[in-house]
C-alpha cells in the first residue's frame, strides 16, 4: 500500500513536471530542429519557466516516471534499472554541459552558477513588507 501511494506520488510529480517543461520545451525543440535549422529556429540558451529553478527538468521528470514504475511493480529488477540509469543520466547530463558550454560561453558559466543542476533551491517567501 505504501509503495503504491509513493508511486502515485511519484507520477504525479513526472506529469506536473511535464506540463510545466512543455511551456517552455517543445518537441520541435527536443527533436533537434535547432541544430537542423539554425535560421528558422534559432538557437537560445532555456533560462525562463522550470528552467530557471532547475537546469535538467528532462532528466528529473524522466527519472520520476521511473521511480514511479518501479515502485507500482515492485519487483527488484525494475529497481535495478533505476539505480543503474542514475549514472548514466548524469554522465549524458556532463556531455550536455560541455556541448553547451561550447555553445553559448559566459552566459552558460552565468546560468550554471545560478540555476542548480537536479535539486532547486528551497526559497522561503515572506509576505511583502517584512
Amino acid at each position: 500500500m505504501v509503495t503504491m501511494a509513493l508511486s502515485g506520488l511519484s507520477l504525479a510529480g513526472a506529469l506536473t513536471l511535464r506540463v510545466i517543461r512543455l511551456r517552455n520545451l517543445s518537441t520541435k525543440k527536443i527533436s533537434g530542429f535547432p541544430e537542423l535549422s539554425r535560421e528558422n529556429y534559432p538557437g537560445v540558451l532555456l533560462t525562463d519557466g522550470i528552467y530557471s529553478r532547475v537546469r535538467n527538468p528532462r532528466y528529473i521528470e524522466m527519472l520520476l516516471w521511473v521511480l514511479g514504475y518501479c515502485l507500482f511493480a515492485n519487483y527488484s529488477g525494475p529497481y535495478l534499472v533505476w539505480v543503474a540509469s542514475l549514472p548514466i543520466v548524469y554522465l549524458v547530463v556532463i556531455l550536455e554541459e560541455r556541448e553547451l558550454r561550447q555553445r553559448f560561453g559566459a552566459v552558460y558559466d552565468d546560468y550554471c552558477r545560478r540555476v542548480p543542476r537536479f535539486f532547486p533551491h528551497l526559497e522561503i517567501r515572506r509576505p511583502a513588507g517584512e
